[in-house]
């Protein structure tokens, strides 16, 4: 039987401190909504695996590395166990280096320790639980912003009803899983986890928001109480966001498109709770692969025109070409270091349903692909998660161009990076399913996985049945 528990602990920085995410530095005035870790641990007879939700617009790799040794410290969950993802909001607090960004080091101990203390009040808290998932949609809400122009170039954000526009470069996917968990014996709700993949950038003003995933907790708490925990995961979507180019309207900024995009997302969420079989006999694995990847580097013409910009302009965050210069020449260095980075894909299977991660931003048309090759009933990618490598593009995105190809801190990795972890992600699947057929073929020969009338509805049954004496 499988043990759970959620905790959550608040993270918002005070007023006056930088707000990452754009090229303009900017400092919070104020705070729309607060800022949160938030975590589910998952336990079966052999396995235990922690999954936060951090409301970040990253997670710096060292930020990763001191809190999973503080989680297995305090209560022995190894490291290849612990899946911890930012949400990527664009309003949250100082943790990215990166353009006009500078990380704050206090900061980045406070957000470190609450990971470590939220992981381990979950950890302590763990009940008795059966568990389902359920794949519903939210349309409308999340679209590509990248174009494949009539003069055959590709633009991020192309500006709306752009007349030049031929159609969208890539998918927009509005698949919302839902794994939710149930008292084993009461049957009461628990708490869920919901996966998603739509940038946060709703709000991208100078007060400090979780955007959009917290109306995706505030929506499911108002269904089920404070008490109800939820773990918000957002799914690759590097080249997704709230804006629809092809829509006349206003474009989707403010708390009016925040909140709406976080309700149909918990909309659909609480149709998956709804209507989801549960299972009493599910169990849990995990696993993990190291991908060697090369740092991209630019021509000499490219470095010796990067110096002579920064040679002849003051670094102003308006001044995209010098902080691009900057970066060119920061990611230059990177490599010089260390020319290859070892990237982290972890596989986490719970139940039938099958997570694997990757340590940056990646465009949705590679997750699609694992979801289509996964021999799993339910995938979900999980982008942002277990530390931070810039922005992974497709192809054809890279030879194309536009602002996530462009090389700086935000995408510096080698053009087949995103093949590579797509294909690595895929054989952890098919690794994950095999162990999994050969335990559940041990067990029962008439079932590959465990079904509703495994008895996982008997509370409800006894409990009506006293009800009715």
């Amino acid at each position: 039987m499988l043990h759970v528990g959620f905790a959550a602990s608040r993270i918002t920085p005070p007023v006056g401190a930088e707000i990452p995410g754009l090229f303009d530095k900017r400092l919070a005035t104020g705070v729309a909504d607060e800022l949160y870790v938030r975590a589910v641990v998952v336990s079966d007879a052999t396995w235990t695996v922690a999954i936060a939700q951090v409301d970040a617009i990253a997670l710096p790799n060292d930020v990763v590395r001191i809190a999973r040794a503080r989680i297995r410290r305090d209560t022995g969950i190894p490291a290849h166990c612990c899946l911890l993802a930012a949400t990527h909001t664009h309003s949250g607090g100082p943790v990215a280096e990166l353009f006009a960004s500078r990380a704050d080091k206090r900061y980045l101990a406070q957000v470190t320790g609450a990971i470590g203390k939220t992981v381990a009040r979950a950890w302590s808290s763990r009940l008795p639980a059966v568990i389902g998932t359920a794949i519903t949609h939210a349309p409308g809400v999340a679209f590509n912003r990248r174009f494949a122009m009539k003069d055959g170039t590709q633009k991020t954000h192309p500006g709306k009803m752009n007349p030049d526009i031929d159609h969208p470069a890539g998918p927009a996917d509005d698949t919302v899983t839902t794994i939710g968990f149930r008292h084993a014996k009461t049957f009461a709700p628990l708490g869920c986890i919901v996966n998603f993949g739509c940038h946060a950038t709703h709000m991208n003003g100078v007060e400090f928001s979780a955007d959009y995933p917290r109306w995706v907790v505030e929506t499911l708490g108002s269904a089920y109480g404070e008490g109800f925990g939820a773990v918000f995961l957002n799914a690759p979507c590097g080249d997704v966001t709230q804006v629809d180019n092809c829509s006349p309207r206003a474009a989707e900024f403010g708390p009016y498109w925040c909140e709406r995009t976080g309700r149909a997302v918990g909309a659909a969420a609480l149709l998956g709770l709804a209507t989801m079989d549960y299972v009493k006999r599910a169990t849990i694995d995990a696993a993990v692969t190291r991908l060697p990847c090369a740092i991209r580097r630019g021509t000499p013409a490219e470095l010796k025109q990067a110096r002579a910009v920064l040679a002849r302009r003051a670094l102003d965050c308006g001044d995209a070409e010098a902080l691009y210069a900057r970066e060119l020449i920061e990611v230059e260095r990177m490599r010089r270091r260390s020319p290859r980075l070892r990237l982290e894909v972890q596989a986490i299977r719970l139940g039938d349903t099958f997570l694997w991660t990757v340590p940056a931003e990646l465009f949705q048309a590679f997750a699609l692909h694992v979801r289509a090759q996964s021999p799993f009933p339910k995938t979900c990618g999980v982008e942002l998660a277990n530390g931070y490598h810039g922005y992974i593009c497709t192809p054809e995105a890279c030879a194309c161009g536009g602002y996530e190809v462009r090389i700086a801190r935000s995408s510096y990795l080698a053009e087949d990076t995103g093949a590579r972890i797509a294909r690595a992600a895929a054989r952890l699947a098919t690794a994950l399913h095999e162990r999994a057929r050969k335990e559940l073929k041990q067990r029962d020969r008439k079932r590959f996985w465990p079904t509703a009338d495994d008895r996982a509805l008997d509370g409800i049954r006894s409990l009506e049945s006293r009800g009715r004496g």
